[in-house]
């Protein structure tokens, strides 16, 4: 946060500012030049240099006026329509710092995701192509709406009091240990770790397979999806992965502590795979900081040498031996 109102990334803090209408016109100026400022920059580093756009260049910025007018409408009517207030404070200001979050926690790992593995096998581009086009069109869409659903918390003040907060710590305290589990600022650089370790695996391995030939590029797809899911669900279900270890975290099982077998490992990684970034979004608002992924999975994560023993399973001590897993080496 720089000073005392202009927030960055800590969006539940300028929501509850908002609605207690701590901010005012000054702030409104200051987070649209900080929208515009980063706009021009990336039509400026997107601009091509011989200065021709070519047909989806045109489409992409007809899209962004299309999704900038509807999501605007939208956002509006998500407000209180001619009902609400402070509509602009609240669009601008939250675009900023909802807008920030985004970029880095879901567009940046879906860019690396696509366009890594796509640069192995052809050389992209220069010039805009369709598949950039749908890449952005996709993306605007759970932007806006999530952006509408933040300014109708503020509209309709559905911000737990602060002592509602307390009270449901304090109740399942033992949930929401931080000692215990760990949030997404550790979560979520193992997961990158991970993926950049991954994908150096797949550049060694398919430079060994280069090659113009069908086959070639069957082979380092397939090579591609192999790695993704035997490093992970393997490592996890065994060990633990280079990320995990990194972070001193671990993946359990939700129900017993113990450790979760390859088909749930599998399960987990193809629902992250699919979600992306957007998985970790209810780390930070659920009982034992679970991911998405995790809730499909039956998972929880949990920081090496801290895995818990359900006591209510009505197993015996011998069963109640073979869950206790320490492992606080590799």
């Amino acid at each position: 946060m720089i000073g005392k109102m202009i927030y960055i990334w800590n969006i539940n803090g300028l929501k509850s500012d908002l609605a207690k209408r701590r901010l005012s016109g000054r702030h409104t100026l200051i987070y649209l030049i900080c929208i515009l400022a980063v706009q021009i920059a990336s039509w400026v580093l997107a601009y091509p240099e011989d200065g021709v756009f070519n047909l989806w260049d045109k489409i992409e910025t007809a899209g962004f006026a299309f999704f900038l007018i509807v999501g605007t409408g939208y956002c509006w009517y998500a407000n209180g329509r001619k009902n609400g207030s402070d509509f602009a404070l609240r669009y601008i200001s939250l675009a900023w710092v909802f807008g920030v979050r985004y970029t880095v926690m879901v567009i940046s790992p879906l860019a690396l995701i696509l366009y890594t593995p796509l640069s192995m096998f052809t050389e992209l581009p220069d010039t805009t192509q369709w598949y950039d086009t749908l890449f952005i069109f996709v993306l605007r869409i759970p932007f806006y709406l999530a952006l509408a659903r933040h300014i109708r918390d503020v509209a309709l003040n559905r911000l737990p009091a602060e002592d509602e907060i307390s009270d449901f710590r304090e109740r399942y305290a033992e949930d929401f240990d931080p000692s215990r589990y760990p949030g997404i600022l550790r979560r979520y650089p193992a997961t990158i770790i991970d993926a950049i370790f991954v994908l150096f695996l797949f550049i060694i391995f398919a430079s060994m397979l280069q090659g113009d030939g069908e086959l070639d590029l069957a082979a380092r797809i397939l090579m591609g999806c192999s790695l993704l899911f035997i490093y992970e669900p393997v490592l996890t279900s065994r060990r633990c992965t280079i990320g995990q270890k990194i972070m001193g975290i671990r993946v359990r099982r939700a129900d017993t502590g113990g450790r979760i077998p390859v088909l749930k490992a599998c399960i987990r990684i193809a629902v992250k795979l699919l979600l992306c970034a957007v998985s970790f979004f209810s780390i930070p608002v659920t009982r034992k900081r679970r991911g998405l992924h995790d809730f499909a999975a039956g998972s929880v994560v949990l920081y090496a040498g801290r895995e818990y023993i359900p006591l209510n399973m009505g197993q015996g001590l011998n069963d109640l031996k073979r869950q206790v897993d320490i492992d606080r080496g590799f």
